[in-house]
């Protein structure tokens, strides 16, 4: 009895085993067409950067482990790394402006410790980035070689996301001093990459982004033509239809290239443009990442001449607005209680200092 029992449970297991496999290759396949055509569009449309970057980082790993069952779901896994990384950026961001503070203070110890766990950011925000980018490649060839054909919308807007991804992902390798090597190339590919997309349709996204390549790697821009004046008709061009990402990518050109004046006067468009023209009802996402990364701009700016950030629902006013340059109070600490700060008693390992 026991040896036909063997074979018998043995024929079981193996048939458990086959049925566990075949399983989980259709959990990934639904897992991924599911996200690619619920999930991802309604965390675009919904437009909570935060919310966004929170389901990268919770969802991004489990997406993307199905590729060791099935297909990669590289179609899904590009926009929730992209999102995952922006949880990278802001905390780099934000570490930023504690910088900024503390140089404002004079404190030297605080500035250091918020610049290295700034750079900390940086590195994960460009691994994220630049695994997006790789994705995009893995799933429609190379970028800058012959341009791939598009099944829909949403291949365009993750190989939109996918560029987009590695231009960031260079910026924030470079601030963390090379860490994670991103080859110096990538961004010439991907001007010749953004070729592929059609400029009006995407808000002027793809000529915005192909001028900043321009305005920074030499050699890159067709003869005769004036970079920034790309960027301005590419910023006007989004924010006449809603979705100001053109407008994020001149700012953060004008700051790379050390240009402040037209840093605030894109600050200050942008800020005029949101009340003039909501939102596009499809793209609330990507519209709310161009004022986030505008609005972290403008934070600086007001960090360096004032200590704190943009006050609170005034993005497009500037610390030096009217004033020549000077800057005054400006009423940031209106209705607040403040007390003396009353310096804490030496430690003991102080004294011994």
């Amino acid at each position: 009895m026991q040896r036909r029992a063997g074979p018998f449970l043995m024929a079981v297991g193996v048939l458990f085993g086959l049925s566990g496999c075949g399983l989980n290759e259709m959990t990934g396949d639904v897992m991924a067409a599911y996200s690619a055509d619920h999930l991802i569009p309604y965390v675009i449309e919904y437009g909570d950067v935060g919310m966004a970057c929170e389901t990268g980082v919770s969802m991004g790993a489990f997406l993307a482990s199905f590729g060791r069952v099935t297909d990669d779901p590289h179609r899904a896994a590009v926009p929730t790394w992209v999102s995952a990384g922006l949880c990278a950026q802001a905390a780099a961001y934000e570490e930023q402006l504690r910088v900024l503070r503390a140089f404002y203070r004079g404190d030297a110890n605080e500035a250091a410790d918020a610049q290295a766990n700034e750079r900390r950011n940086h590195v994960v925000a460009a691994r994220r980035f630049y695994d997006a980018y790789q994705r995009t490649v893995k799933q429609y060839g190379p970028a800058g070689d012959k341009c791939p054909e598009f099944d829909e919308r949403y291949d365009e807007m993750v190989w939109l996301q996918g560029m987009l991804a590695a231009v960031q992902g260079v910026q924030h390798d470079q601030a963390s001093s090379m860490t994670v090597g991103i080859p110096l190339d990538v961004p010439r590919k991907v001007e010749r990459g953004l070729k592929c997309l059609d400029d009006t349709r995407w808000w002027g996204v793809p000529q915005a982004l192909r001028a900043a390549i321009w305005t920074t790697v030499p050699g890159t821009a067709p003869e005769g033509t004036d970079p920034w004046a790309v960027l301005q008709a590419s910023a006007d061009k989004g924010a006449k239809a809603g979705v100001r990402l053109a407008q994020a990518v001149q700012a953060q050109a004008a700051f790379g290239a050390g240009r402040t004046d037209l840093l605030k006067a894109v600050i200050k468009a942008h800020a005029a443009s949101l009340k003039e023209t909501p939102p596009a009802k499809r793209w609330k996402l990507l519209d709310a990442m161009a004022t986030m990364q505008i609005e972290t701009l403008s934070d600086r700016l007001w960090t360096q001449a004032t200590g704190h950030r943009t006050p609170f629902g005034e993005l497009g006013k500037l610390p030096d607005d009217d004033k020549g340059g000077a800057v005054e109070d400006d009423g940031a600490f209106d209705g607040l209680e403040l007390e003396p700060a009353t310096p804490p008693a030496p430690s003991a390992t102080d004294q011994e200092t």
